[in-house]
């Protein structure tokens, strides 16, 4: 489990990238889904976007967005599903993997970006 979240960090950034990564790693190893993608909007990541077409990063950053509001942690998640499995399972199954790893009372989010 990961450690839980500080009430009073940043809302719009998880407490240590590490937290973030190893989230990603762990949604990457569910059954059924074949890509990670941000749940952040277009317009927040322009400047990785940017420094994706310098060189700097990769264009589509792979992230779970981990906020806290009012004291309740909340984590969202953007995937990409195998077309020969049952979306709403691997949806299912990637929730499950968040909530294993977040703290108690944790709200998780999953969008389905993309059936391959």
């Amino acid at each position: 489990m990961t450690r839980p979240l500080s009430a009073d960090h940043p809302t719009e950034h998880p407490e240590e990238p590490g937290d973030e990564l190893d989230l990603v790693a762990r949604i990457r190893a569910v059954d059924g889904v074949t890509d990670v993608y941000s749940p952040r909007s277009a317009i927040s990541r322009v400047p990785g976007l940017i420094a994706a077409a310098a060189g700097a990063a990769d264009d589509r950053m792979a992230e779970v967005a981990v906020t806290v509001r009012d004291g309740m942690p909340m984590v969202a998640a953007r995937i990409a599903t195998a077309s020969h499995d049952n979306t709403p399972d691997a949806a299912r199954r990637v929730a499950d993997a968040l909530l294993a790893n977040t703290p108690d009372g944790a709200q998780v989010s999953i969008q389905i970006a993309r059936i391959h």
